[in-house]
Parts: structure tokens; C-alpha cells; sequence
């Protein structure tokens, strides 16, 4: 990125470098997936995936670019670089609108399964730990801006969902 490597914005959402890693992130997609996507729509979710993924990115690359150079050095940051964790994570905020919206209902059953891997997910992922490296300070970062990017994604479907009721408001206040 630092060196003009844009199209690492677009590859990094199937971008992976430890089997373990993926793997950890596929079960997230598999469990909580079907679950958004039967809420929001298949076109919203596979979107909202892929653009939290780049966001999420773009975020960590530039927002907080300066802030890993100076605190973990040139290295760290040029040698990490997240993909499918940022999606992942972005599925939290998406998950929540899922069971926001009342219908069609969820099972009780699926409510504690979606709710067990959030918090496990959120648990694992962030975990203070004393003893942590900087490459998994970078990953809690990195978690971070997915989740942010997650809840960006979140607006943008529920200002798109609403925009009739929203347009209608301001044009009656006038």
C-alpha cells in the first residue's frame, strides 16, 4: 500500500496467509452468513462484505497507517496486511441489524447460536492480554476497522432501506 499498491485494497478480501487463520474466518462467514443474508438480501450481504472488506482496509492502511509506523515501526506494518478478518468482523454490525429487523422471526435456537459465536468471536479477538505481540495488536487493529466498517455498511443499508421515509419527512418539514 505504502508503495502505490492499490489493488491490494480489492484482493485483500480472499486474502489469507495462515490456514488456521481462514479457517477461524470461514466459520465466521458460515455461521453468521446465511443468518444476515436471509434478513438483509443476498445482494446486500455479498455487498456489504466485499465493501466493509476494501473500507475496512482503506481504514487500516490510512487511518491508522501513521499510527502502526510510529508505534510498531515501517516493517510491521508493510509485512501485515488483513483481508478477510475486516469482512468478518464486519459481520458483527450486521448481524445486530439482522435481528433488528422483526420479520421474518428467528428461531430461539438460531438467536443462541448467532449470539455464542459473536461473543466468542469478540472474546477471542480482543482478549486483553499483556503478553500480546505486536502482529496480534496490529490483527486487534485491524478487527477494529472491519467493525467499523461493518457499522458503516449498517447505516448505508438502513439509509437506503428508509430513504422513502426519510424523503418524505424532509419534504413535508418544508
Amino acid at each position: 500500500m505504502l508503495r502505490g499498491e492499490l489493488w491490494r485494497v480489492v484482493t485483500s478480501t480472499v486474502y489469507h496467509y495462515e490456514w488456521s487463520h481462514l479457517m477461524k474466518n470461514m466459520l465466521a462467514v458460515m455461521v453468521l452468513g446465511p443468518f444476515i443474508e436471509w434478513k438483509i438480501g443476498s445482494t446486500p450481504f455479498v455487498i456489504s462484505f466485499f465493501v466493509s472488506s476494501w473500507l475496512g482496509v482503506l481504514l487500516f492502511c490510512f487511518g491508522f497507517g501513521g499510527f502502526i509506523q510510529s508505534a510498531f515501526g515501517i516493517g510491521t506494518y508493510i509485512e501485515s496486511f488483513y483481508g478477510v478478518s475486516l469482512s468478518g468482523y464486519a459481520l458483527f454490525p450486521l448481524a445486530i441489524l439482522a435481528f433488528l429487523i422483526e420479520k421474518p422471526t428467528f428461531s430461539f435456537m438460531t438467536k443462541i447460536v448467532a449470539f455464542i459465536s459473536i461473543l466468542y468471536y469478540v472474546i477471542v479477538g480482543y482478549w486483553p492480554n499483556p503478553d500480546m505481540s505486536d502482529i496480534e495488536k496490529l490483527v486487534q487493529v485491524a478487527h477494529s476497522c472491519g467493525f467499523l466498517a461493518g457499522l458503516f455498511c449498517v447505516f448505508v443499508i438502513l439509509i437506503i432501506k428508509h430513504r422513502k421515509k426519510m424523503f418524505y419527512f424532509s419534504s413535508r418539514s418544508k
